[in-house]
């Protein structure tokens, strides 16, 4: 992104400079580049705005060729950039407006303060380890015309203020006064001022104006042209002015911390200003789903207790099968862990407080709790089966020793094929963890993977366990010793 006013040749002349650096660069296959986007797109960006997308050679590490784009953008005065996978971009954009994970919208009625509060801000979270392209409002000063209407003035000429400023707006901006057709093709004709006619304050100073009653005046005679600086751009939302500073995750960074973190710094240099903010983008989507799917989960157990209690006929049955949640739910995090940590072994020893490290806690994401949810569905029918298959040999007559024996290795075909048929289709899920259109899919792969794992193999030795403590007869109470022969 370069300054906002940026024309398209200047724009077009950085970017492609950029993106033929980056084709040179060791495993990239192919750099496609688009520079602004037209009014009516559904994401539409001024001209000073470029995207670059860079497809990876197959066997190189992406991570290595991010680090060779961030040192090719480091070398480029000017732009700022925001670097993430196009899904990714296009989410953070729906929800907070810009291509970030973070999104720090602070809203005040003073441009000047909001300007150098923002620039505060920006520093001070680029100060943050887990932070990487930190970027704050490209709000520059330009020079405007403005023009003050004297009242008086106009009305002897005949004029309104809305009749003078809409013959300006014809005169600069132009006015379409027909159509031209050219076989298919259809072309606006936009009558307006000759480039030198508007060019400069003295120019527009002599637009002639045309009275109600046919008098013609000098804009100069009407009104006091003159030249200021201004902001390019004022943002508003909710009818508030504001500012935006927005950041992504780095590398081995925790959103949840990272925000953590930003809100210290970001909160006393809002309070001192006199301002107001507020935290959006990944983060605050992150926060409602995953309180929409506690909320959901909850039901779901429910409903699982309900159900399983009315088909077993017990609800200490149905609770017996509801131990295979947290059976699943070891594996799922487990595998989380392992899979979102650089070095795991290391973080494993920060948390237990060994080494100089710190502990980087894994990012559990939204995919990955809907992952747990799915899981919990495939645990509790493995319980389900056990406990099914018990019930039915002692309804025949066994003891509970062996119906519980007999009824485990008869159900035990029958989970591992659903167990492994389930991991060979998520393994090439799970594989591509960190490729570009893998941040749903991989990471619920990746929990129901590890769950599957340690449910499967616990299913088989606490839920056998358990019943048989639950439901083993107890002995009767001794007799009397008046009564004993």
């Amino acid at each position: 992104m370069a300054p906002p006013g940026t024309s398209l040749a200047e724009s077009d002349r950085i970017a492609a400079g950029i993106e033929q650096r980056l084709v040179e660069l060791p495993g990239v296959r192919t750099a496609a580049r688009r520079t602004g986007r037209a009014e009516r797109d559904e994401h539409a960006e001024p001209v000073s705005s470029s995207e670059l997308e860079v497809t990876v050679k197959p066997g190189f590490d992406p991570t290595a060729v991010r680090a060779g784009i961030d040192a090719i953008i480091a070398q480029v005065p000017g732009i700022t950039t925001m670097i993430g996978q196009p899904i990714e971009h296009r989410l953070s954009h729906v929800l907070s407006g810009t291509p970030a994970a973070l999104a720090i919208n602070v809203f005040g009625e003073n441009l000047t303060v909001l300007r150098t509060t923002a620039t505060s801000i920006a520093m001070a979270v680029r100060q943050i380890p887990g932070a990487r392209d930190v970027a704050a409002n490209r709000e520059i000063l330009v020079t405007s015309i403005p023009i003050a209407y004297r009242h008086a003035d106009l009305a002897r000429a005949g004029l309104t203020p809305a009749d003078a400023a809409e013959q300006v707006q014809q005169a600069i901006s132009g006015e379409r006064v027909a159509v031209i057709a050219d076989g298919l093709r259809r072309y606006d004709l936009v009558v307006r001022l000759h480039p030198e006619n508007r060019a400069d304050p003295k120019a527009v100073q002599e637009l002639i104006l045309k009275g109600q009653g046919g008098a013609l005046v000098r804009l100069r005679e009407v009104g006091t042209v003159g030249e200021e600086r201004s902001s390019y751009l004022i943002a508003h939302e909710g009818g508030r002015r504001k500012a935006t500073i927005s950041c992504n995750v780095a590398d081995g960074a925790n959103l949840g911390h990272l925000v953590a973190q930003v809100r210290t710094v970001v909160d006393p240099l809002v309070r001192e200003a006199g301002l107001t903010v507020h935290y959006g983008g990944q983060f605050e989507a992150q926060q409602e789903a995953s309180r929409s799917i506690a909320w959901m989960g909850l039901g779901v157990i429910v409903v699982i207790f309900l159900l399983t209690a009315a088909a077993t006929g017990s609800g200490a049955t149905a609770a017996l099968v509801l131990v295979n949640l947290p059976l699943a739910l070891i594996g799922g995090i487990a595998a989380v862990f392992w899979s979102d940590s650089a070095h795991p072994f290391t973080n494993i020893l920060a948390l237990l407080g060994i080494g100089s490290q710190g502990y980087i806690a894994p990012v559990m994401s939204i995919a990955s709790l809907v992952g747990f949810i799915t899981l919990f569905g495939i645990a509790i029918r493995n319980g389900i089966l056990l406990v099914n298959r018990y019930q039915a040999r002692q309804a025949e007559g066994e003891a509970l020793a062996t119906a519980v024996i007999e009824g485990s290795l008869d159900r035990l075909v029958a989970i591992l094929m659903t167990a492994i048929s389930a991991a060979l289709g998520l393994l090439p899920l799970a594989w591509t963890a960190g490729q570009p259109g893998s941040e749903i899919l991989a990471p619920l792969a990746i929990v129901v993977l590890g769950g599957l794992t340690t449910s499967t193999a616990l299913n088989l030795l606490v839920v056998p366990a358990t019943y048989v403590l639950i439901f083993a007869p107890r002995s009767s109470p001794s007799s009397p010793s008046g009564d004993t022969p």
